[in-house]
């Protein structure tokens, strides 16, 4: 896998509800073209999603229609809510598919307002940022100061979200310091033609109407968007695709046609910046897939902005080879110079048998004798950079509602740092929010004392008291989560499902020797149940909630 696949989708949608399908505004796989790639994210921005002041302590306990509606969609599906923000009517929604779960580090989702002179969240941005496959990606979305006449204001507020938008990461703590950045939302920037030659909005109308081949080169040389990113005012670190699409703004609601009480202006957009030249033997991009609007929603003033990239990401160093134990070596060789592993630019490991393995020696990376070698393409970088994980181990037996001392175990890498606030959360078979968990224990009070090995691999037993999980049969899952801050957070490890029964399930075993392998539980051989399944969490503990 050398490449992420990322679809966009800004929408604001005028504190109306869903009324239309949203399907086709996610472009799945049809029956005209059941092979067609589904992406790896979705990211999903609306702006004025229904909001007021007396509302604003039920919008953060209730999920709102727009992001009910999305769930439901993309979590049927596959797709897993990685993270989300709200800052009133400002949403943004950040879904990925399950295989990519485990690989995310250093979730941090941020806001910044900017109505009100900043008192007020109508108006700011929201972003959600994360390490995948060693690449730092930042994702934005915004709602800035409207009205043509406010380009001041609009500037300002690009430049207090920039200046005030902080994160913890250090070497990623500013949006613009991130290998990739995806800004997209309702800009609000529209159309401005000098004083005097200043077309009305039926002229515009007319001009559009005139358009051939999505050439609409004319119109938006007087894009103020386009004209601040070229002055360096704002966005100027930011690149956009070309707009082969008409105006999105404004309509009249229910129809395709203008409201010529304004202008009409492409106020929703899809920016990009990349450090291209941040890593040794790799070059970052973002290849454009589709840059679009969907014209036949019509729930808004807005038209849906979508948009689809393909980033390049790293490859990490395998693990398994880093696990090896030392054999017989030999130094590297490749074109007939032995060479520094900083200069070896990309190979293939092939372990021949177990004996086989790649070790360190000094300053120079050796490879065991009988260990075959192939040279693969230049791009395919070697050791790239490596990946903290953890590996539960299959949990077999059943967990038998209020058994006294349920044990299990997970295997952390030799760099995996283990912080106070480190959790395991419990969580349905099949759940669908990384948010969802049904139970949590942090990992200090679960954790079986051990004493400390040398360098390697590191093999805790996980020990859950009484009171501890759920109170409901049926089938989950464990997950590690890092903490360093209660900001903060990594999945490094999701066990496989396992199940939950009740004791009244464990007297009425037919045999009770063979448990492990054939339970006769009510839930034995049933395919792990939805993530809506009712369950009683038990929060015994006064611990501060981990998220």
């Amino acid at each position: 896998m050398d490449t992420l696949r990322f679809y966009f989708v800004t929408w604001n949608v005028a504190t109306r509800s869903p009324g239309q399908d949203l399907n086709s505004l996610l472009d799945f796989p049809s029956q005209f073209n059941k092979n067609k790639q589904l992406p790896d994210f979705y990211v999903i921005g609306l702006q004025e999603v229904k909001s007021q002041p007396q509302n604003m302590l039920m919008d953060s306990l209730f999920t709102d229609q727009w992001t009910s509606t999305f769930n439901k969609i993309l979590c049927r599906q596959g797709f897993i809510i990685a993270k989300s923000i709200r800052l009133q009517g400002i949403i943004l929604l950040v879904y990925t598919q399950m295989k990519h779960v485990t690989h995310l580090r250093d979730i941090e989702a941020q806001y910044t307002k900017t109505g009100l002179g900043g008192l007020w969240g109508n108006k700011g941005a929201v972003s959600v940022r994360f390490n995948i496959y060693g690449c730092s990606v930042c994702l934005v979305n915004c709602h800035l100061t409207a009205h043509e006449h406010l380009l001041a204001d609009r500037i300002a507020d690009y430049n207090t979200i920039i200046k005030d938008h902080s994160y913890h990461l250090t070497e990623t703590s500013n949006i613009l310091y991130h290998d990739y950045v995806f800004w997209i939302g309702d800009l609000n920037f529209r159309t401005d033609h000098p004083t005097g030659s200043s077309p009305s909005s039926q002229e515009i109308v007319a001009t559009l109407q005139k358009v051939e081949k999505d050439k609409y080169t004319s119109l938006l040389k007087h894009d103020q968007l386009l004209a601040v990113m070229d002055s360096g005012e704002a966005f100027s670190e930011f690149s956009e695709p070309e707009i082969r699409f008409p105006p999105t703004y404004k309509f009249l609601l229910g129809t395709d046609d203008y409201d010529i009480k304004r202008k009409p202006s492409w106020t929703d957009r899809v920016l990009y910046k990349v450090i291209a030249n941040n890593y040794e033997n790799i070059t970052l991009r973002a290849d454009l897939i589709s840059y679009n609007h969907i014209p036949h929603y019509m729930v808004s003033d807005h038209k849906p902005v979508v948009a689809q990239f393909n980033i390049k990401i790293r490859h990490p160093f395998p693990r398994t080879v880093l696990a090896q134990k030392p054999q017989k070596t030999a130094p590297v060789r490749m074109r007939s110079a032995l060479v520094m592993p900083e200069a070896v630019s990309a190979f293939t490991e092939t372990i021949n048998d177990a004996s086989s393995s790649i070790v360190r020696d000094g300053d120079f990376e050796m490879i065991s004798s009988d260990t075959e070698i192939e040279t693969i393409e230049e791009d395919e970088t070697f050791a790239n950079y490596t990946e903290k994980t953890v590996e539960f181990a299959p949990i077999s037996r059943i967990w038998y509602i209020g058994d006294a001392d349920f044990r299990t175990q997970c295997t952390l890498s030799h760099d995996v740092e283990i912080n106070p606030n480190d959790w395991i959360g419990i969580y349905d078979a099949d759940f669908h929010n990384l948010d969802d968990y049904i139970a949590y224990e942090y990992l200090a009070k679960v954790s079986v004392p051990q004493t400390e090995t040398a360098t390697g691999p590191r093999t805790i037993t996980l020990s859950f008291p009484v009171g501890s999980g759920v109170r409901t049969p049926g089938f989950y899952r464990l997950i590690y989560f890092s903490q360093p801050n209660n900001d903060v957070r990594s999945v490094l490890g999701i066990s496989e499902p396992f199940e939950v029964s009740s004791k009244e399930d464990k007297m009425i075993t037919l045999d009770p020797c063979s448990e492990a392998s054939c339970s006769t539980s009510p839930n034995a051989g049933r395919k792990p149940m939805s993530a809506n399944t009712d369950v009683f969490t038990d929060f015994t503990d006064e611990n501060k909630d981990p998220i």
